[in-house]
């Protein structure tokens, strides 16, 4: 799961004002004068983590004696701030649709993009897999590493992307190598039935791999390992028909995965609570 660090990072607040606020938090209202002396640091430095908690919605002032004191914000406030920032991003994504338009007649042509792109490390591997969210309303076909991939990522990451591919409406169709099978009590993001759009099939003994592909649109991303950390994109008509009747061999040849809903159940509470 995500440090606290990471949390706020996103948020945009940096590692010293979140300090700031946890000691807050554990203090109570106080001044900006008595919160320096405890955090052994200029006035004016800790008044600008205080002022930045305030601008960002994690703490507010009041007066108390004639002097100027800050307030922390519940924890709850950081769910709010969340949902507001998802928001507001998904504002801007719907924006694209009229603002790449705008970009490409002002080039006076279309954007171009390679037909290869290649992709290395953590951050890299999860741009990459990102990608096939741009195609809502979808199939994609699998042959998936499972253990590998959120080796290689985290598990975090899956659990968002997993609530965006269904919010989006991207149907699956996964083959996991035998040696690559979860248990979706562990893993409740990876849970296979109409409520997951995902269909999952346990590969022949033979076809294990660390290595997977995923076909979708008129691309095929091909993911390695945490091992050797790579992700590449090849753009090819030709490639996807090749790979999906390679795909279509292995699932007539896989068994079903068998899950219960209910192994999965803290995913769809999350994923509902949110919509």
């Amino acid at each position: 799961m995500a440090s606290i660090q990471k949390i706020f990072e996103t948020l945009g607040f940096s590692d010293e004002e979140v300090k700031t606020y946890l000691l807050l938090l554990e203090l109570g209202p106080i001044s900006g004068g008595e919160m320096s002396k405890k955090m052994g640091l200029p006035r004016p430095t800790v008044y600008g983590y205080l002022e930045k908690l305030v601008s960002g919605g994690l703490a507010s002032t009041a007066t108390r004696r004639s002097a100027k004191i800050f307030v922390p914000a519940p924890t709850e406030t950081l769910r709010l701030l969340y949902k507001r920032k998802i928001e507001d991003l998904r504002s801007l994504e719907r924006s694209l649709d009229d603002v790449l338009p705008q970009m490409e007649k002002r080039m006076g042509m279309k954007l171009m993009r390679p037909r290869i792109q290649f992709y290395e490390g953590r951050d890299g591997m999860e741009a990459a897999i990102q990608d096939n969210l741009n195609y809502p309303n979808s199939k994609r076909l699998a042959f998936w590493s499972v253990k590998a991939a959120i080796g290689a990522t985290s598990e975090e990451f899956f659990w968002y992307h997993n609530k965006e591919r269904i919010r989006r409406n991207i149907q699956v169709e996964a083959i996991w190598p035998s040696n690559q099978t979860v248990d979706t009590r562990r893993y409740p993001f990876m849970g296979i039935g109409p409520a997951f759009k995902r269909e999952g099939r346990i590969a022949p003994k033979g076809m294990e791999a660390s290595m997977g592909f995923w076909i979708y649109a008129n691309k095929v991303l091909f993911a390695s390992s945490r091992a050797e950390s790579f992700c590449f994109i090849i753009e090819s008509q030709e490639l996807v028909e090749t790979m999906t009747r390679l795909h279509k061999m292995v699932w007539e040849n896989s068994t079903p995965v068998a899950t219960k809903p209910s192994d999965a159940k803290a995913f769809l509470d999350d994923l509902y609570a949110e919509d």
